[in-house]
């Protein structure tokens, strides 16, 4: 478990960090010093009002950056979710980045139920990994309520090369909170991966590949975990698989296909077509009601 430590204007203030240190840091004087080490310190300028927090786990230089965003503030994400994983992926070589979003930990501002606002919080930390680091090839990585969060501004960036979406929140009712940020990866020319369980109770294997799966354009893939519930998924017995997903999604590595929603797919287009164009003209209603009020916002 990682450690809080703020302290910096953008991603040009970088402070060497022992892994499980929490002392004072010495403050480094560009990204490229950073390598050298375990963990940098990041603090990264949203607005006036929002300054974020978080720390760069600095692997191989001709390797691409993850980017993580953890789960829902609300109900308590924070970076030490999504922490453990960005270590895996460090291992492997990638270049990782973890951060707090406005009004976690000690990241400024104030949360919003409905991510209305958190899309700039990623925005923030993307142009700085890019404009300190000339960052080429990037991918975001989001966990349930960060997955459409972070999702809403993958084509925002040429830099942005692909997503990952760890239990992204397509049902009915998590749509009422977080329709508004679906469009983006709806619709996008980039590659994505979806990775859900079987057994989560926040979007059913029938509400996606029913409802979401048919309208989505482009290159995209889902994994499905045969038993497995939402949280049991965000939990740290998952960390090392997801990265390993990750890590052969971002290759474009194959994995063996096996039972129903083991490994890449394209999914059948099955279900009671009564529930499905119930449900899927709720969530146009809803992301067409938000997308207006997120327009108004930005």
């Amino acid at each position: 478990m990682i450690h809080d430590n703020p302290s910096m204007h953008g991603l040009g203030s970088l402070s060497a960090s022992p892994e499980n240190d929490d002392s004072d840091f010495k403050t480094m004087r560009n990204f490229a010093a950073a390598k050298t080490l375990r963990r940098a310190t990041l603090k990264i300028k949203v607005t006036s009002k929002v300054e974020l927090e978080g720390f760069l786990y600095p692997g191989h230089t001709n390797k691409p950056f993850v980017i993580l965003v953890h789960q829902w503030s609300i109900l308590g994400g924070s970076l030490h979710n999504m922490a453990e994983m960005a270590r895996k992926l460090r291992e492997m070589g990638y270049n990782t980045v973890v951060f707090n979003m406005r009004g976690v930990g000690r990241s400024t501002g104030s949360p919003t139920v409905c991510g209305c606002t958190e899309p700039r919080d990623v925005e923030a930390v993307v142009r700085e990994i890019i404009s300190k680091n000339s960052a080429r090839e990037i991918y975001i990585l989001g966990s349930s309520a960060g997955a459409p969060i972070s999702g809403s501004v993958i084509n925002n960036f040429p830099q942005i090369k692909g997503y990952i979406g760890i239990g992204y929140l397509f049902g009915w009712a998590t749509a009422i909170f977080f329709c508004g940020h679906y469009p983006p990866v709806l619709w996008s020319s980039k590659r994505r991966l979806f990775i859900n369980g079987s057994c989560d109770m926040f979007t059913s294997p029938c509400e996606f590949l029913c409802c979401f799966w048919p309208v989505m354009w482009g290159p995209r893939c889902v994994h499905t975990i045969p038993g497995v519930g939402h949280f049991e998924m965000e939990g740290p017995d998952y960390d090392e698989y997801m990265a390993n997903l990750v890590d052969s999604f971002i290759k474009e590595n194959d994995i063996p296909q096996g039972s129903y929603g083991c490994g890449w797919y394209v999914p059948p287009i099955s279900c009671c077509s009564t529930c499905v164009m119930g449900i899927f003209a709720l969530i146009i209603l809803l992301a067409l009601f938000f997308t207006i009020g997120l327009s108004t916002i930005y």
